[in-house]
């Protein structure tokens, strides 16, 4: 019996095809599952390498955090309130309003993170009547002035700290203290003295201190437990600032030395300014002479760190009645921490020049900056009745002698 074949019929091409397909995914399929599983069930976590980036830092905000950090530390000269100064301050209520003298300088100032100067005399009208020369006492409108202008830290060590007395002292270190604003230079005591003041920015801590050479042949009393640091201390200088090293990454010394009225640097000042450096001061801002001294970088000889030294900034505000007193400057110091290593060094000088300026019998009084500063101006300002010779070339010689060129910011 012959048996019949059925006869095999063939799939169209397109259902080949499809099944094909089907066949060959369900085998990638499978694949896939083998590896993902690693053939025991257990899930096996796949991860795509990042390029590698080399010196990087990742912040905990989740971006790139800097290798080092940076403050800005102004400085300027003394804030010297003359009776005609308070007297055009004057406003009708008979407060004061102080803050039109300062205002062509406050951007400058408050772009600063910490901006100090030396407040010349004492500001104690809470219990005394406001006077100038030769005992000064300053409005408290005037302090109110200086912070809104942006000042930060007041240096009061200076010759006219004694001028209101004892008495003076404490009004004064109680109207910063009601305004939240550190002192140097005079403290209640020996345990004020010794409590450094440190103010921190930006990740770094900055230590102020102020001595003085001498305050008018005034003295406190022997019993009086106020303290005032006197440049011939050298002693307690030398360990207040290295207690202030010790607590922070820079040190900035308000030093108010010299000879009124002398460009040329005094014994002391030389001396005791390497001597400062020596011992740990990063920074030393000079007052004291009225005119603008020399600014010197200077060596410190244990690590060889560059300490600039303004020796005198000259008067940042005053009603003086000689052409050298008028001129003065902003120093902007900036500092620089490597945050691997926490070492600290000054990367960068700004001085500009500024200049008081006013007619007549002290009116329209401000200070300008120089680059604002016009000739015209120039021939207007008040000090032409007293002095000959002021004038734009005159002011330029003066920064030029006292200032190197590299520093100057006329911008």
């Amino acid at each position: 019996m012959k048996v019949q074949r059925k006869e095999k019929r063939r799939l169209p091409r397109r259902t080949l095809l499809f099944r094909t397909s089907v066949i060959l995914a369900a085998a990638g399929l499978l694949l896939i599952l083998f590896f993902t599983f690693d053939g025991y069930g257990k899930s096996v976590q796949t991860e795509v390498q990042p390029e590698a980036q080399a010196n990087t830092v990742v912040s905990s905000q989740g971006g790139q955090a800097p290798e080092t950090t940076s403050v800005t530390i102004l400085g300027t000269g003394d804030n010297l309130i003359h009776e005609a100064l308070y007297e055009h301050a004057k406003t009708a209520d008979g407060s004061y309003d102080f803050r039109p003298y300062y205002k062509k300088v406050k951007s400058y100032i408050s772009a600063a993170d910490i901006a100090t100067l030396n407040q010349e005399t004492p500001i104690a009208t809470s219990i005394y009547e406001p006077s100038g020369y030769p005992c000064f006492n300053t409005p408290t409108q005037n302090g109110d002035a200086l912070i809104d202008t942006g000042f930060d830290v007041i240096n009061q060590g200076n010759n006219h700290i004694l001028d209101m007395g004892p008495e003076g002292i404490e009004a004064t270190l109680n109207y910063w203290q009601a305004k939240n604003i550190p002192v140097t230079g005079a403290y209640r005591n020996e345990d004020d003295l010794q409590n450094i003041r440190i103010i921190e920015k930006n990740g770094i801590k900055v230590a102020f201190l102020g001595f003085v050479e001498m305050t008018n042949g005034n003295e406190l009393p022997a019993d009086s437990p106020l303290r005032i640091v006197y440049t011939s201390d050298t002693d307690v200088v030398k360990q207040l600032i290295q207690k202030a090293k010790s607590m922070a990454d820079v040190v900035v010394v308000h030093a108010h030395w010299g000879n009124e009225d002398d460009y040329k640097l005094s014994d002391n000042e030389v001396t005791l300014s390497q001597e400062m450096v020596d011992w740990g001061a990063d920074i030393i801002f000079g007052n004291h002479v009225h005119v603008l001294q020399e600014l010197k970088v200077l060596t410190r000889k244990s690590d060889g760190a560059q300490c600039p030294v303004m020796y005198a900034f000259g008067n940042f505000l005053s009603g003086q009645e000689d052409i050298n007193e008028l001129i003065s400057g902003l120093l902007t110091v900036t500092v620089t921490k490597d945050l691997s290593t926490a070492k600290t060094t000054v990367t960068d000088l700004k001085f500009k020049p500024i200049v008081t300026h006013y007619e007549g019998d002290r009116e329209n009084l401000c200070i300008y900056p120089l680059s604002e500063y016009t000739e015209q101006l120039a021939e207007k300002h008040g000090v032409n009745q007293f002095m000959s010779g002021f004038s734009l070339d005159f002011i330029k010689k003066i920064v030029n002698q006292s200032i190197p060129k590299e520093y100057q910011d006329n911008t």
